[in-house]
């Protein structure tokens, strides 16, 4: 999970609903609007600014977003949701070193979780070693990153990291998710207002 939610500054929807009395209709019909476009490009928005962060693709970011637009508009206001679910990801899924396990005994694991200082040595103890999944298809993951439970040569288990949704709320990505939705936000929302007060002046 992530550290918490990222909100998008409605300061401006609130001054358009003053300015535009008698037209509240109108307005809360361009913001439903405003804010569904809003949402699409955070969805795009939030995999290039997590995959530059962090080195996973942006596929990986925007399809934990599968199922999570929420949309609802009641007498307590409109709230548009978009919910980011995933578990920690393990080692395998970034770049890392080797990819298989080697013909010596003794190598160092390394790995990228972050794109900045590329890959890094993973230290544990016991030390972590590449090994086989044992999947029988091509499409899912054939070696990964583990480490043993003890001293002895079995149980195994893999190492994991963060999952996408803390990616997405760290600080650092989490304000530039926020500056890039408020922006698009302010667009989208005089887009849809000016359409819609002309559409009203013409049909008089």
């Amino acid at each position: 999970m992530g550290k918490g939610p990222i909100l998008i500054d409605t300061r401006e929807i609130d001054r358009l609903v003053l300015g535009l009395k008698g037209f509240e209709d109108e307005v809360g019909e361009a913001t439903f609007h405003a804010l569904k476009r809003t949402i699409e490009h955070v969805k795009t928005q939030t995999g290039r600014i997590v995959s530059k962060e962090y080195s996973i693709p942006q596929k990986m970011v925007k399809e934990t977003f599968k199922g999570g637009l929420k949309t609802k508009n009641s007498s307590s206001g409109l709230e548009v949701n978009l919910l980011s679910i995933g578990r920690t990801l393990t080692l395998a899924r970034f770049p890392h070193s080797p990819i298989a396990p080697p013909a010596r005994k003794k190598y160092k694991v390394k790995v990228a979780i972050k794109r900045e200082g590329g890959r890094k040595v993973i230290t544990s103890s016991p030390p972590p070693f590449i090994a086989t999944t044992g999947a029988k298809t091509l499409d899912k993951i054939q070696f990964n990153v583990f480490r043993r439970e003890g001293k002895k040569r079995l149980p195994i288990k893999p190492l994991f990291t963060l999952s996408i949704p803390q990616m997405i709320t760290n600080e650092k990505v989490a304000e530039r998710i926020q500056e890039a939705a408020s922006k698009k936000l302010a667009e989208r929302m005089e887009h849809e207002i000016i359409y819609r007060m002309t559409k009203i002046k013409t049909s008089r």
